[in-house]
């Protein structure tokens, strides 16, 4: 016979043992002290490792959580030599270890079906309110070699943007998993992605609100009662604002801005605000773009620069963020201060109650450009987005704001 059957001391149960070629020898339990159902699964067991290898794979399953923590180990490897962002290995492990691992762990990654997706999709919907995390108080996970505690404020639904985003993690471990021959292309269980409904346009301002806030933002700033602390906290909210609002950054591109980045500012500073010109040279998550612009946005660099100057005694040196606390590290999100600044100014939310961020500011600088007749090819490089992407979420300018270019002097035909 191609393998042979035995019984390890200690236990009663046989054993199976083979060679595959390739692989070497096999080992493997048969969970069962009688010896006539023992042969019976040994053939069994040969006859499949024996049918897997010859179609590319390996020869005995591989349970998810293996091949899940398999691609772990690969990404954690990219990252370290380049080939990923390294954002990839502070978010994705934990979104596989808390979710995947715990739902699929009892299956082999070639077992998984559409219908365990689907079971799957309902229960991660359900993780934080009537699921595994609905007593779960606070996320633990290191950071740069310490130990971080993050209270949970208030547990929801996951949006479906972030469903979307695990689901392409969980592709990608199937994928891997195919390359390893744990499974063949065959056995890639189809994964639907949800669609998110997206509104027709994106939460912006009309000019009146901008104004509206860019006047409150400054008077709040000038308080004479408020501590300097305070006034310079409220200082760089207000740069950030108008940076945002005359350049079109996103929340992203802007965090990542250095002092390098800002293209030809160093040289010009001596200047005349009306005679300089800089170029912004961004990097989101994955992409990277050089862009102009508007000149309202120089003035806010120079206080950033001074607010550095202040800080730290010296210019600050390319590497340096544009966005800094005042000891010189990278600032964090601004979410909270915004919030109270908009809720000062009644302009939380837009007409329709969708609630607006630092990302609308981005949403005001694409709609006031197309009011203003740039046209869209341009501006979609400008903004490092597609033609089609303005046209679909920022071209419903309304009439009002275009109510000069729609009422042209008719004459007699």
């Amino acid at each position: 016979m191609p393998y042979k059957l035995f019984q390890r001391s200690g236990t009663s149960n046989w054993w199976v043992r083979f060679s595959i070629k390739g692989e070497g020898q096999v080992r493997k339990s048969l969970e069962t002290s009688d010896a006539a159902l023992a042969q019976r699964k040994a053939h069994e067991v040969w006859f499949e490792a024996n049918y897997r290898t010859r179609n590319g794979l390996k020869s005995g399953a591989t349970s998810f959580t293996k091949a899940a923590e398999a691609f772990i180990a690969v990404v954690e490897r990219e990252v370290e030599r380049g080939d990923r962002p390294a954002y990839h290995k502070r978010d994705i492990p934990p979104v596989i270890r808390r979710y995947f691992i715990p739902f699929f762990a009892k299956k082999d990654v070639d077992a998984v079906t559409e219908r365990d997706i689907a079971s799957y999709i309902e229960w991660r919907r359900d993780y934080w309110v009537s699921g595994p995390g609905k007593d779960i108080t606070e996320i633990r996970y290191e950071r740069e070699g310490r130990s971080i505690r993050r209270p949970l404020a208030q547990k929801r639904v996951p949006t479906v943007s972030r469903q979307r985003g695990e689901l392409v993690i969980l592709r990608q471990i199937f994928r891997y998993s195919v390359g390893q021959g744990f499974l063949n292309n065959g056995q890639v269980p189809e994964i639907a992605v949800p669609r998110a409904k997206v509104p027709n346009n994106r939460p912006s301002f009309a000019p009146e609100e901008f104004s509206r806030l860019e006047a409150a933002s400054l008077a709040r700033l000038s308080d004479p009662a408020i501590h300097e602390h305070l006034r310079w906290d409220r200082t760089i909210l207000h740069a950030q604002i108008m940076i945002a609002a005359f350049s079109g950054m996103r929340p992203t591109e802007m965090k990542n801005l250095n002092w390098g980045d800002v293209l030809d500012y160093r040289a010009g500073r001596t200047k005349p605000l009306k005679d300089r010109d800089i170029k912004l040279r961004v990097h989101g998550k994955a992409k990277s773009r050089t862009f102009v612009p508007q000149r309202a946005a120089l003035s806010w660099f120079d206080v950033l620069w001074d607010f550095w100057v202040a800080n730290q005694g010296s210019a600050p040196p390319n590497d340096a963020p544009v966005f800094s606390t005042r000891d010189g590290k990278r600032l964090g999100s601004s979410n909270n201060a915004l919030t109270e600044l908009f809720k000062h100014c009644g302009l939380l939310t837009d007409y329709r109650g969708i609630r607006r961020t630092l990302y609308s500011f981005r949403h005001f600088y694409i709609s006031q450009q197309l009011a203003h007749n740039v046209e869209v090819f341009h501006l979609a490089v400008n903004t490092g987005t597609s033609s089609g992407m303005i046209d679909k979420f920022y071209g419903q300018v309304t009439s009002d704001r275009m109510k000069e270019h729609l009422r042209p002097e008719w004459g007699e035909s």
